[in-house]
């Protein structure tokens, strides 16, 4: 028993744990990151179109690419450092909480918000069924998670993909622009997108997919339904969105270096 309590004092650093988190701020945190992404977007619009787009290029698919990309930078960053500084909340995903980690989430969250009303209004909902799907489902499970104080550190884990995302939206960026896909900026982008990818999106998506295996049994039924119909669609969307990448930026390139070869021999 003595053992067990020191396991506990280990893995719930001196200060943080349930009690010490309260859920009224993280509804505030998401307000509060609901009206900074709408700030962003008012400031984004003042400035208008940069002359660096090309011809064609939406403005409103620009800045809402940008939008997700600082969303993404400050997310990501966020998410190292909770890795970094709390590498103990591996040891116990479904109750390890602190008031870092704990309040990431809803600005995630307020982002996600945002970014559904941005799609609504500017009728983008049929067009990227996908992301809007992605966004419902992810909401309410990580909403969820913070009214009940539960699984904060697995929402840590799974955010890591915002890591990845730094790279996915400005590889989409660089794409809007005038740089030249053969340059070496393109070509590092695309290939820190695809590193990153595996190892901050997939493979984080993978350990909680065991996660529903090692530690279903310490959650509600519902709750554990409500993960079962969410986290599974958003892995298969994510494989989709890395084989359509992989194609574009890989096989393309190889298949486009074949010809070349084959008109030199």
């Amino acid at each position: 028993m003595e053992k067990d309590k020191e396991q506990t004092v280990y893995i719930i650093n001196q200060g943080d744990g349930m009690d010490s988190v309260q859920v009224w701020q993280a509804y505030a945190m998401c307000a509060l990151s609901i009206m900074l992404m709408l700030a962003i977007r008012s400031v984004v619009t003042k400035f208008g179109k940069p002359k660096t787009l090309k011809d064609g290029v939406s403005f409103w698919k620009w800045r809402n690419i940008l939008i997700s990309w600082i969303h993404a930078v400050i997310v990501g960053t966020w998410d190292f450092l909770c890795l970094w500084w709390y590498p103990d909340l591996f040891q116990d995903p479904v109750f390890y909480i602190n008031n870092v980690m704990y309040l990431m989430v809803p600005f995630s969250i307020g982002y996600f918000l945002y970014d559904l009303y941005d799609m609504m209004t500017n009728e983008q909902k049929l067009i990227d069924w996908e992301i809007v799907l992605h966004h419902v489902l992810l909401s309410t499970v990580m909403i969820y998670s913070w009214t009940n104080k539960l699984c904060i550190a697995y929402s840590v884990i799974l955010l890591t993909s915002e890591i990845n995302s730094i790279f996915l939206h400005l590889r989409k960026l660089l794409q809007f622009t005038k740089v030249n896909f053969n340059s070496w900026l393109y070509q590092l982008v695309a290939m820190l997108n695809l590193f990153t990818f595996i190892t901050c999106r997939l493979f984080p998506q993978s350990r909680l997919m065991f996660g529903f295996y090692t530690d279903g049994h310490r959650i509600s039924k519902s709750y554990f339904i409500l993960l079962l119909l969410t986290y599974p669609i958003g892995f298969v969307i994510n494989i989709v969105l890395f084989w359509r990448i992989l194609k574009s930026d890989v096989l393309r390139r190889l298949k486009g270096n074949d010809k070349l070869l084959n008109k030199m021999e």
